[in-house]
């Protein structure tokens, strides 16, 4: 694969959305490609309908719940699902559905460690211990009228800018790098059991045999809780059909376009600009104060 591409796995299975990359990308001629969709068609029509079952395994979740306890405590956990029913618990990766449409794996990255199924430790670790990185380049260039111009180009899709905890006190900046949730979470909508997020790692998991895994869970009560609604994910009627997308098809070639295209990077840009404005005690000044 060249360094600046990356491979996309994508369900098939189900109504197509609009992908300028898959269009691009795909080295198919049409006429091998609408076949490939029709037997993917096939495939899925060959399956059961999906029979609602819970993804919590009560033995597991029993078995290592004294790993868990202190876990339920930390504050960063807390803060971030703060509003939200939320536990933790041990939940089975092959009765979880997907509402990604899309992996995009980069054989550059470093892949984690993939923990055995009896190594609990390492699974609680892997799921609920890690910390997202906010690596990125730093440029800066002035404008044309003396503005200054910043901006963070990162790989991870998800680096963002946020206000920090500390806003407004002590002198603190008000903001602070956040490179995305690092837990890998499940949640559960009128019966059904999503991936709300960890679709890499779950795809890594189920390649190497593990279904069994901690993992944050919630219990949504809305679609928007269980973060299934952006127009590039699964619709909702897709998602709560008889026969909806799961995550172990990702690894069915017979549901999976591969291809690949052209790797994607964060950038977020800021602009800088200094102005002098008159001093009135009775203007309204707007905006939310920090």
């Amino acid at each position: 694969m060249n360094s600046s591409k990356v491979e996309v796995r994508e369900l098939i299975a189900w109504e197509l959305d609009e992908y300028p990359y898959r269009d691009s990308a795909v080295v198919l001629r049409q006429e091998e490609f609408a076949k490939q969709v029709e037997r993917a068609h096939q495939r899925l029509a060959e399956r059961e309908c999906h029979a609602g079952c819970t993804a919590l395994l009560a033995k597991e979740n029993e078995n290592i719940d004294h790993l868990l306890v202190a876990c339920r405590r930390r504050s960063d956990l807390l803060a971030e699902y703060e509003g939200l029913d939320w536990t933790l618990g041990v939940v089975d990766l092959r009765r979880l559905l997907a509402f990604q449409r899309r992996l995009v794996l980069n054989s550059r990255r470093h892949t984690l460690h993939t923990p055995r199924q009896d190594n609990w430790p390492e699974l609680v670790s892997l799921t609920v211990g890690l910390q997202r990185g906010t690596e990125h380049h730093f440029l800066r260039n002035w404008s044309a009228t003396g503005d200054l111009d910043i901006s963070l180009h990162s790989s991870n899709p998800d680096l963002q800018l946020r206000l920090s905890p500390n806003a407004g006190r002590g002198g603190h900046l008000p903001l602070t790098l956040y490179g995305g949730s690092p837990f890998f979470e499940v949640t559960e909508l009128r019966g059904r059991w999503f991936l709300r997020d960890g679709y890499h790692r779950a795809y890594r998991l189920l390649q190497a045999g593990v279904h069994r895994i901690p993992a944050v869970v919630i219990y949504a009560r809305t679609l928007e809780e269980v973060g299934a609604t952006r127009p590039w994910f699964f619709s909702e009627e897709q998602l709560f059909s008889d026969r909806p997308p799961r995550v172990m098809d990702f690894l069915d070639e017979n549901l999976v376009l591969r291809y690949e295209r052209t790797a994607l990077r964060k950038v977020i840009r800021i602009r800088v600009q200094d102005s002098l404005q008159p001093f009135d005690e009775t203007d309204v000044v707007q905006g939310e104060v920090i």
